[in-house]
């Protein structure tokens, strides 16, 4: 038996035309002088020739040139596993060609257009209480790889109260959409917010926050992390306020 023409473009199909040991493309293109050059072998797993690598009596000979029989290697790979077939058993070269093929099926398989990127919540991550911020520094360590935000403030501001929780909310949004890449505009940043946060407690409002680890996922990227802040603010006396010490332990 020989190797049918469908078993021989199954097999270099499911390879993608590549080595399954080294994913070498086996298909030279042609020069201006010469035409292509083929570079890959259809390799038997199980050879039909009685000192043949990994040769086995047990197996049928009319199955030899089936394509479970076949892998597709470089000739370099091709000799390699012929004269190692105590290395590269017949076993071993199985799962090597299992393992390619899913991989270019993996591969080839991926959508013309990516899924749309989306922005998936975690229970597990969602804080259970926010902490009082007590200092400019502190806010911007919770802020500053945040790329999103949750604001919420007591609905009956007057115009100085909601000037007062704009600007300090308008402060934040520039500082970490602009980036601090140096210590001075740290500092900048710092003094600018802490002038915010004096003017709120000027007028009995306190700061809360926390973050939350969310996930990005979808488009042509892997899943990633995607942290929020949760910002709110409050009177001093309101009275669902909870001193730090009597928070349960999480």
């Amino acid at each position: 038996m020989t190797i049918t023409d469908k078993t021989r473009k199954v097999l270099w199909g499911r390879s993608g035309n590549l080595c399954a040991f080294c994913k070498a493309y086996l298909v030279v293109d042609a020069s201006a002088v010469d035409r292509e050059s083929v570079v890959g072998d259809e390799c038997h797993i199980i050879s039909d020739a009685l000192k043949g690598p990994r040769h086995s009596s047990e197996y049928a000979a009319e199955t030899i040139d089936d394509l479970a029989n076949l892998i597709l290697l470089c000739r370099v790979h091709h000799k390699l596993v012929d004269d190692q077939p105590e290395t590269f058993t017949a076993d071993t070269l199985r799962q090597l060609k299992a393992n390619h093929e899913k991989w270019v099926k993996d591969r080839l398989g991926q959508p013309d257009h990516p899924e749309p990127i989306r922005i998936v919540r975690n229970p597990a991550e969602i804080p259970s209480h926010l902490v009082q911020v007590m200092s400019a520094k502190a806010l911007l360590d919770l802020s500053l790889d945040c790329s999103g935000r949750y604001d919420d403030y007591p609905e009956d501001l007057t115009e100085t109260d909601l000037d007062c929780v704009g600007a300090l909310l308008q402060n934040l949004t520039d500082w970490v959409d602009l980036g601090i890449n140096q210590p001075y505009e740290r500092i900048e940043a710092q003094k600018s917010l802490t002038e915010s946060m004096s003017e709120l407690n000027g007028i009995g409002l306190r700061v809360y926050a926390a973050r939350e680890k969310q996930q990005m996922r979808g488009g042509i990227s892997a899943p990633s992390a995607f942290y929020v802040l949760h910002l709110r603010i409050v009177r001093h006396d309101d009275p669902n306020q909870i001193p730090l010490a009597a928070v349960p332990d999480a």
